[in-house]
């Protein structure tokens, strides 16, 4: 390990953050640089990374996240971005890094969390990082009580649509006071803007923007982006259409009208893990839009 620093902090430095970016094509097929250009970071995410002979060969990075769980406040750290070069594996790099985040940030945050294959369920459990199973839920679509509202599409490439975007992605409401996120352009500035770009729905009388998309007969919403307390039942009333069979939420949705169904979420490529000494989670389905 002599021949390995830990780097962090460095996005800065053209030569580490392009050899950053390398790792991460080689790897994950991703190229983050214009997240960069554009300051997409928002001082939420620091990159801790071992350098060999100069080129940044092992990382993971660390995503700050403001959480309301069960009505309270939490800080979190979400790691992600794990990953490590061929030729450098197999010697405890990952391991070295992620003692190293524990060790500075543990006593600041009250979570640390990730997603990852259950193939390494073993690997994480070493640092007390312990998988939980999330919630999933559903609800039949006939059971809504339909509602005629004006709902536009936004489009990314259109100014005005932007500007809506980003007025009401910037002072965002959780979208669930059991498990939700506020304060997070970081990443939901990403997710809007260059994942979910056909995806995006405006409810002009709820100020308020859907995320969501349809697929054989099912309404998967994935977030709902408002600037003040999101009544769920409305909303759905005004999204769902004739067409639609069942609903899928990607976060805890707080209905006071309708029966959602409730099972364990089934994630084969994707588990949750979790270290946390003072945090317990009633129900526990992260936003989707947070998951980085």
């Amino acid at each position: 390990m002599n021949d390995y620093t830990i780097i962090s902090n460095y996005m800065d430095n053209e030569k580490y953050r392009l050899s950053f970016n390398k790792l991460s094509m080689d790897i994950f097929e991703s190229n983050p640089e214009q997240w960069y250009e554009k300051n997409l970071y928002y001082n939420k995410c620091i990159f801790y990374s071992y350098i060999y002979d100069d080129k940044v060969v092992s990382n993971i990075s660390v995503n700050m996240m403001d959480l309301i769980v069960d009505g309270h406040k939490k800080t979190a750290l979400q790691l992600s971005g794990i990953m490590t070069h061929p030729d450098h594996r197999n010697k405890g790099l990952s391991a070295s890094l992620i003692n190293y985040i524990i060790e500075k940030y543990e006593n600041e945050y009250d979570i640390i969390y990730l997603f990852a294959e259950d193939s390494v369920l073993n690997f994480y459990t070493k640092f007390g990082i312990n998988q939980i199973i999330e919630d999933s839920y559903k609800l039949d679509a006939n059971l809504i009580n339909r509602t005629e509202t004006m709902i536009k599409k936004l489009k990314t490439d259109d100014e005005n649509d932007c500007n809506t975007i980003l007025r009401i992605i910037e002072n965002r409401q959780p979208v669930s006071k059991k498990l939700g996120v506020y304060d997070d352009l970081w990443p939901l500035h990403i997710f809007c803007m260059y994942v979910y770009t056909d995806d995006m729905y405006y409810l002009e009388d709820e100020d308020t923007i859907v995320i969501a998309n349809r697929e054989d007969g099912c309404l998967h919403i994935y977030d709902v982006i408002s600037l003040t307390s999101i009544n769920i039942d409305s909303i759905i009333e005004k999204i769902v259409s004739s067409d639609d069979e069942k609903i899928e939420f990607h976060f805890i949705p707080e209905s006071n009208k309708y029966n959602i169904l409730k099972v364990s979420k089934e994630r084969p490529d994707d588990w949750l893990f979790v270290r946390s000494n003072n945090t317990t989670f009633k129900e526990i389905l992260f936003p989707l839009t947070s998951q980085m």
